[in-house]
């Protein structure tokens, strides 16, 4: 813990005797360009060495109706996985004070699930192909331009395994208990003491998520995760802005689901006597029952790794019980202007470009109190544009996986839907 505290220290005692010049909270302002009308259709590729390949197509749409955006994705030609996704969001139910959002998907899709813990390897995994449904509602209040904010959201979803594969690209279909289904219920608030919703230049803006998940199975244990998202703006040299992010995840069940191995073998096995790579097939479900086993027993917090944290490693890397993760990031704003873009794919009205220096550090451990004593870290650059109302953003980082690349849309450190 004393590198963190080691870290907040120089923070603010080093980096902003400019900031305390500053009146806080920041005056709040906002572009008239973020309600503007915009738009995004891409192919988006998707290729799984060893499992297959499909090419959704995929489409963003911001403030179709006053401040409501739409997501869609949909795979059109043939190939190994199909997307179908819906979202509709921030639909104004009573002016900007209250807003609803709901959506649904529908995918067949791969998942990859690590090992638990920071030690785990690049090649400590096992992949499922699946089929997997969900959909949810969220309601979102605002209030004091965005500076307080408090969101409900509701989900379910289910999922079928079609097939697992080892790292070598074995694949077993003998799966016992291949279904289950969830339900997720979510609240949060979140506080923005900075200049701007959309790209703050100053100020400080602190989020907190609780989310339970039931899986009405006997089986599985239920658990619940609070998250807390802190994040602090310092402006430097006029138009730049360095930031610094705190993030703390914490779980706990709620209700407790097998924890004996021999018993939950017999319910999540893969019928290895069945299959032609025995032993292969031996490893991979030993996998499995470890990954669920050890859920069971100390639930999970919040994943590192993929688009908003631990950018140089793959989606849900790293987990335990408790995750931790610091950003500190230099943004340089090549431009503010309301610059109006009217190409094929891309369209609305741009009016921040920017590009970005990363640093990023953190941890996942079962034991809170070890949770520090082993990091990674990770670091790269980006490149960021916000278009009618839309952050779009290219990363490129590098950890001791190699490097990643992430194209995203939406606000890289927000909390949930907060922030977005």
């Amino acid at each position: 813990m004393s590198r963190i505290i080691k870290l907040w220290l120089l923070l603010f005692f080093f980096v902003p005797a400019a900031a305390l010049s500053y009146e806080f909270p920041p005056e709040r302002s906002k572009s008239d360009a973020e309600t503007e009308f915009g738009w995004m259709v891409l192919p988006l590729p998707i290729v799984v060495e060893g499992i297959g390949s499909g090419v959704p197509i995929a489409a963003a749409i911001s403030n179709v109706y006053k401040s409501a955006d739409l997501l869609m994705a949909k795979t059109f030609f043939e190939g190994d996985f199909e997307i179908n996704l819906f979202s509709f969001s921030k639909f104004p139910l009573i002016g900007d004070k209250l807003l609803f959002s709901f959506g649904f998907t529908d995918l067949n899709m791969p998942f990859r699930s690590y090992d638990r813990g920071i030690d785990s390897g690049k090649d400590d995994y096992y992949q499922t192909l699946e089929k997997y449904d969900s959909n949810f509602v969220t309601f979102q209040s605002q209030f004091y331009k965005q500076r307080l904010e408090f969101l409900v959201s509701y989900s379910t979803g289910g999922t079928k395994l079609e097939k697992i594969f080892d790292v070598d690209g074995n694949e077993f279909s003998n799966i016992q208990s291949p279904q289950r289904r969830w339900i997720d219920r979510v609240i949060g608030t979140q506080i923005d003491l900075t200049d701007n919703h959309l790209d703050p230049n100053e100020g400080l803006r602190i989020g907190i998520l609780h989310s339970e998940s039931n899986y009405g199975l006997n089986e599985l244990s239920d658990y619940a995760v609070n998250d807390l998202n802190v994040t602090a703006y310092f402006p430097f040299f006029e138009t730049h802005t360095l930031l610094f992010n705190a993030f703390q995840s914490r779980s706990y069940i709620t209700d407790n689901g097998i924890v004996d191995e021999n018993a939950l073998r017999n319910k999540y096995g893969l019928g290895c006597y069945l299959e032609t790579e025995t032993t292969a097939c031996q490893n991979a479900e030993t996998r499995r029952i470890n990954y669920w086993l050890k859920r069971n027993q100390s639930s999970k917090a919040t994943a590192l790794g993929g688009l908003n944290r631990m950018r140089a490693y793959s989606l849900g890397r790293f987990y335990a019980a408790n995750s931790s993760n610091y950003v500190l990031e230099y943004r340089l704003n090549y431009s503010e202007k309301r610059t109006p873009i009217n190409w094929i794919f891309l369209g609305g009205i741009r009016t921040v470009l920017q590009t970005s220096f990363f640093y990023e550090t953190g941890s996942v451990s079962d034991d809170i109190a070890r949770l520090h004593e082993k990091m990674k870290s990770s670091f790269g650059v980006g490149f960021r544009a916000i278009i009618s109302g839309l952050i779009y953003r290219f990363d490129l980082a590098k950890g001791e996986d190699g490097i990643a690349p992430t194209l995203f849309i939406n606000y890289p450190l927000s909390l949930g839907t907060l922030g977005s």
